[in-house]
C-alpha cells in the first residue's frame, strides 16, 4: 500500500505527542496548543500505543527512547495496523543519526533533534509543513536539526542491552509475556502469540487477565498484585485457562534496584484443550 499524501486541503488536527520527559512534553505540547492543535499527551510508548488507537490522530510526533515500549516498537505497531498505518509519524530524539541504525522497526516520515526548546519547535513546525506539502513519501526535507548531534558510546551500548533483553525473552520458553506493574501486557514473543491465538497488535497494553476464562481472571490479578507488591523477587506456578486451553504457568516478579517494575508471565508448555463438559 502506498503511504497517503496529506495535503494542504486536508490539515493536521490532532496530535498525539510522546516523550518520557515532562518538561519537554508540556513545554512542547503548550506550544502546539498555541497553534491551535488538538494536542495528547503520551509519557511512555504504552500510553502513546494507546491513545494514537483511540484517537487516530492526523499527526504523532514520538520519542524514541522511553519507558515500557520505546519508540521503534510503537512505530512498527503503527505500521503493522491497516487503520493507523498510515499515520504520518515525526521521531522527536536526542538520538544521533547514527544511533538510529539500531531500530531497524523505525518507519517515521520525518526526523526531528531534540535541542533548544524555540529552535526544536520550529523544526518540528517545518516538518509537519513538509509532510502535508509533500507528503509521506518524501523525507529528504523532514530531516532537521541533526548537524551538531553525535553518537554517544553509552547510548550504543544501552541499546544493544535493551536488544539483549528481549532476545532473552524470547529464548525462555515457548510463551513468555512481559507485564508492567498494573498487568498489561509490555512484551509478548511469537510463541505466546501463537498460542493465545491473536497477533502482538492485538494483545500489546492489554491487561492479562482479560485473555484468561472468567474463573481465573480474580486468581490472577490477586496474584500479580501479590507479586508486584513486594521488594524481593517471587516466583510462583499456577495453571490458568486462556481461551479453549488450560496451561501451565509460571508467573516472576522483576526488580529492578529493589522495586518491582512488572512481571513475567512464562508459559510451561502449550496446554491441553478444557474439555467442553469438564
Amino acid at each position: 500500500m502506498k503511504p497517503s499524501e496529506p495535503s494542504k486541503e486536508t490539515p493536521f488536527t490532532s496530535i498525539v505527542l510522546a516523550d518520557n520527559d515532562k518538561l519537554i512534553l508540556e513545554t512542547i505540547g503548550e506550544l502546539l496548543r498555541s497553534k491551535n492543535y488538538d494536542v495528547h499527551l503520551a509519557h511512555d510508548g504504552l500510553e502513546a500505543w494507546k491513545l494514537v488507537r483511540d484517537i487516530r490522530p492526523s499527526c504523532m510526533i514520538l520519542d524514541v527512547v522511553m519507558p515500557k515500549l520505546d519508540g521503534s516498537r510503537v512505530c512498527w505497531m503503527i505500521r503493522q495496523d491497516p487503520a493507523l498505518r498510515d499515520t504520518p509519524i515525526i521521531v522527536f530524539s536526542s538520538l544521533s543519526a547514527q544511533d538510529f541504525r539500531h531500530f531497524p522497526d523505525l518507519s517515521a516520515d520525518a526526523y526531528v533533534a531534540k535541542g533548544e526548546i524555540c529552535m526544536a519547535f520550529q523544526n518540528i513546525l517545518r516538518a509537519m509543513t513538509h509532510l502535508q506539502a509533500k507528503g509521506r513519501a518524501d523525507i529528504a526535507g523532514g530531516i532537521l536539526g541533526y548537524d551538531e548531534v553525535q553518537p554517544r558510546e553509552i547510548v550504543a551500548e544501552m541499546l544493544l542491552e535493551i536488544r539483549r533483553y528481549a532476545n532473552v525473552l524470547n529464548a525462555l520458553g515457548p510463551g513468555t509475556i512481559e507485564l508492567d506493574t498494573d498487568g498489561r501486557i509490555l512484551r509478548i514473543s511469537a510463541g505466546a502469540c501463537e498460542i493465545l491465538g491473536r497477533s502482538e497488535t492485538q494483545l500489546i497494553g492489554e491487561p492479562v487477565t482479560s485473555l484468561c476464562a472468567d474463573r481465573d481472571q480474580k486468581t490472577l490479578l490477586h496474584l500479580l498484585r501479590e507479586l508486584t507488591s513486594g521488594a524481593q523477587s517471587e516466583r510462583c506456578k499456577a495453571t490458568v485457562q486462556f481461551g479453549e486451553l488450560e496451561i501451565p504457568i509460571q508467573v516472576c516478579s522483576i526488580l529492578d534496584g529493589g522495586r518491582c517494575t512488572g512481571a513475567l508471565i512464562i508459559m510451561e508448555s502449550r496446554g491441553k484443550k478444557v474439555d467442553a463438559q469438564g
